[in-house]
């Protein structure tokens, strides 16, 4: 009399043990989605970046071409060096760029892959329960990959906002560098007009 008692419980606590393993795999899906959304957002962020950084060297290039006529030849070769370590140093972030862009994309890729293998184990554990609902060896292993593949993702989001961190970071650096040369560019257009007034 006990066992029959106990036999619906056991089989009563592995469906909501499933019911649960389908829930996390949902919520996981709809974080991933969310994350996919901001790595999205990022990415529009850092080229509009990129495009205000290429404007805003076009429009120092073109200052610089317009006072040249104005500067000694010396001056304008100090200037000119000036202005290819400038073009350097942007190079190089962007270069940075292009590989945390790389980077971005393989994460995208492996989270998208992975979000498809959960979904395929969320039908697998879907069947598993209607097929045998009171449980069985294959049941215990689907669920322990399904826990597997959470911790899996968890790991994965924390890479992914490293990888957004890094973003930022070079998008400051960018606004700095901008804001230097603007910065250097008013010094030098007023040591020019107090030399030439």
């Amino acid at each position: 009399m006990q066992s029959h008692i106990q036999g619906p419980r056991s089989e009563k606590v592995e469906i909501l043990r499933l019911v649960q393993s389908k829930r996390n795999i949902n919520s996981l899906n709809m974080d991933l989605e969310r994350d996919m959304q901001r790595i999205d957002e990022a990415n529009q962020e850092l080229l509009l970046k990129i495009h205000e950084k290429e404007n805003e060297i076009q429009r120092l290039e073109s200052e610089i071409t317009q006072t040249r006529d104005l500067a000694e030849d010396e001056e304008w070769e100090k200037e000119n060096c000036i202005a290819m370590e400038r073009e350097k140093a942007l190079q190089e972030l962007e270069e940075e760029t292009a590989r945390l862009d790389r980077k971005n994309e393989t994460l995208v890729h492996s989270i998208e892959e992975l979000q498809r293998k959960l979904t395929r184990k969320s039908h697998k554990a879907t069947k598993c329960e209607q097929d045998n609902p009171k449980g069985s060896p294959e049941e215990s292993k689907v669920n322990k990959k399904v826990m597997e593949d959470y911790a899996f993702v968890a790991q994965l989001c924390e890479d992914q906002a490293l990888c957004i961190k890094k973003y930022q970071e070079t998008l400051r650096k960018i606004e700095e560098e901008l804001e230097i040369r603007f910065l250097e560019r008013e010094v030098k257009r007023s040591k020019l007009y107090i030399a030439y007034k």
